[in-house]
This record gives C-alpha cells, structure tokens and sequence, in this order.
C-alpha cells in the first residue's frame, strides 16, 4: 500500500485500556505536534465487544467499528494497523496484517515466546512494513535524557544498573480470572506484561544484555475467580463463584550481565502493595549516577562525581522543554508542568508515523527490539527452572 501521501488511515485493533491510549495519541498529533507528520483519521476500531468499540468510536471519532481483526486485514483503506490485543493473538493478527502490506505497531511483549517473536519479525522483513513494539517509557522525557547523557559518556564507564517495576494491579486475590493468568495465553506473568518493559529500559540506556542468572518467579495468588462478563484491563467484574488455577508469576527477580560489562538486578512486581504504577531505575557510573521512577515522571535525580565543593551531592533535576520530547507534547510546555503515560503515547504515535512517511530511517523500538526482549524473558524463565546461569546467544534472526 502507497504511503506516499500525507494522510495515513489508522485502525486501532483491541478498543479496552490500552487501545484507547494508541487512539488518543494518533487524534492529538495534528493538535500538539506544529507542522503534522501527516494527516491522521482514525477510520477503524476493532473489537469483539460491541459495546466496547462503539464507545471508543464515540469518544474519539473513529469513522466505523468492526467485530473481527479480519476486517481491518481485509480493509483496503487502512495504511497502519495498532495490535492492541490479548499476547496470544498478536503473532496470529500481525502476520495477516503485514502480509496485505500494513504497517504495523504491536502491544508488547511481541509474542508469547520466543520463536513466534522471531517469525514475526521475519515475516515483517519479507514485507518490508515499518514495524514496531509499544515500548513507550523510552519516550519519558526523563528517560532520554538520562540515555544520552549515557551516550555522551557522561556517566563514564556503566557500572551498575539496579530497575524495578512494581504495579499492586493484581494484588487482591478479587481480580479476575483473565488471559494474564494462564501462560499458554500470556506468555508469562508478572516478567512477560510489565517486566518487558524493565528489560527494553535496561537495552535501551546500555545495549544488549549478556547473561541471566539468580533468576527466581513466584505465584503467591494461585487462583482466582471466573468473571461473568468480560473484564476489561484489569478491572474487577461481577464472578461465577468458580475460580481458575494461575499458572503465571505474581513476583519475578534475576541478575544479568550487559554486553559492555554493567551488571544488574531487576526486580518486577504485580502485587506489590502500595505501588500504583512504578518502573523505576538507579544507574550508577564511574562519574555519575542518577535515579529515576515514573511515578513522579516530572522529574530524575542525577549526581556528577566530577564537581567537587561543599554543597556537591545528588540533584533534582525538574523536567522541562529543556528535555527530550516535552516541548511538543505537554500542554503547557514550562519545567513542573507535568508528564505522563498520554504523553508518551503521543511520542510514541509521532515517530511511528514520520518513519511511516519515510521521514526517519526507521522505527525503534522496532519487532527487532521485541525480539531482544523475548530473548531476555526466556533465559530468564530457563533460570528460574534450572538455576543456572543461562547465556543469551542472539544468532542472526
């Protein structure tokens, strides 16, 4: 399909929590970014739930609704399609998509596993579609600006990269039974949904992760009840009085190693009481160290070890227009304004578009990230079941 113009039709597949985010951030491009990458509609939402799509058609506009993924596939008018669907469907979905030429962006993680992730990003190379995995933190202000002080070698040599991402999503034994909680569907539990995310963070500020050891996952509410309707994200629904056998991780920890030496912990959670939403980092250099959490997104801590001086210690440093990407999206684009996920978002649909245009080289994170990560999880989940030190080989894919 042509993209040569300056339009570009969008269909959003998956209309619950997160497909609502991708539409908010492809409306807002031509209200926030001055001059448009293209001109954005929003021609199709797709989801089984009736109810569920016409609402988001209501809400942001969408020209028309569907109840099958097909119909975008099938749909000659769309030129980029948003994968925002339960894990097991994405390989199933995307590769129908790119196979009719579509560009396509994919909820992470990528696959249920390793191999699907692989064949997806294959099937994307014959194609030769701009691809690319929902990988949104790395568009937090904060977070880019503390990986190009990394690149420009700021923090001098990495030594030591601690990251946690902690979520009390499942913490009541209440929430329903879904697609999370079973691994044929999910992939995995706690390490595969936010852990994901943690890892790509991890690659993105020091590249490539070497090892994985120590790792250790752990089920703490091992059933839960079956919804009588359809749940939503994470949303708690009215129950049958049966319940259903979790085979997914509650709580994940491993150490790695990183290609260029920085050793590391990580440490993920989806019942940790008392954290709303919280991916959080502390990297530490031979010159510098800062510290960052996306709760309180407006804002990192960082220390430079070359100043010397009474008053020398860590500072807070307040986000502003001064930062990556937080002038273009923030509507009120002054330092403590505020920052958050929508934002994000809206980056994220940004860039996707300009290298759908042909205005970047390329998109990162791209299937091809997607795949490291799933590379990562699944050393991950051999350590955990064999206890050893696993070693990430990553032959050309």
């Amino acid at each position: 399909m042509s993209t040569s113009r300056s339009r570009l039709r969008i269909a959003i597949i998956g209309a619950g929590m997160i497909g609502r985010a991708h539409a908010h951030a492809f409306r807002s491009l031509r209200e926030f970014f001055q001059p448009a990458p293209a001109d954005v509609d929003l021609a199709l939402v797709v989801d089984a739930d009736a109810a569920l799509a016409r609402d988001a058609q209501e809400r942001f506009g969408f020209e028309r609704t569907a109840a099958s993924w097909q119909d975008a596939v099938e749909a000659r008018d769309i030129d980029v399609a948003v994968v925002a669907l339960p894990n097991h469907q994405h390989r199933e979905v995307v590769e129908a998509l790119i196979a009719r030429g579509k560009h396509v962006l994919c909820e992470k993680p990528l696959a249920v596993n390793l191999s699907d992730a692989q064949a997806m990003l294959r099937a994307a190379r014959r194609a030769g579609v701009v691809h690319g995995v929902g990988y949104n933190l790395r568009r937090a202000p904060a977070v880019a600006a503390i990986q190009r002080a990394v690149a420009r070698g700021d923090f001098g040599e990495p030594w030591q990269f601690s990251g946690r991402y902690f979520t009390d999503y499942a913490a009541s034994p209440e929430v329903p039974f879904t697609w999370r909680y079973r691994r044929i569907l999910a992939g995995g539990g706690a390490l595969a949904d936010v852990g994901s995310h943690l890892i790509d963070l991890g690659r993105f500020l020091l590249g490539e992760i070497e090892t994985v050891q120590g790792a250790m996952l752990a089920t703490f509410i091992g059933r839960r009840p079956v919804p009588a309707e359809h749940a939503v994200g994470h949303a708690r629904v009215a129950t049958t009085g049966e319940f259903r056998e979790v085979d997914t991780d509650d709580v994940a920890s491993f150490t790695a190693r990183f290609r260029n030496g920085t050793v590391a912990d990580f440490h993920i959670s989806r019942i940790a009481t008392g954290y709303r939403n919280s991916p959080a980092f502390e990297l530490i250099g031979s010159r510098a160290s800062a510290a960052f959490d996306m709760e309180r997104a407006g804002e990192f801590e960082f220390f430079d070890a070359t100043r010397e001086g009474e008053v020398n210690g860590p500072c807070r440093v307040v986000v502003g227009p001064g930062h990556p990407h937080f002038g273009n999206v923030s509507v009120l684009p002054v330092a403590g304004a505020g920052y958050g996920y929508t934002e994000t978002y809206m980056i994220q649909a940004y860039e996707f578009v300009r290298a759908v245009l042909g205005q970047t080289p390329g998109y990162v994170p791209s299937f091809e990230d997607g795949c490291a990560v799933a590379h990562v999880v699944d050393a991950v989940q051999r350590s955990a079941t064999d206890g050893r030190l696993v070693s990430i080989e990553r032959i050309s894919e």
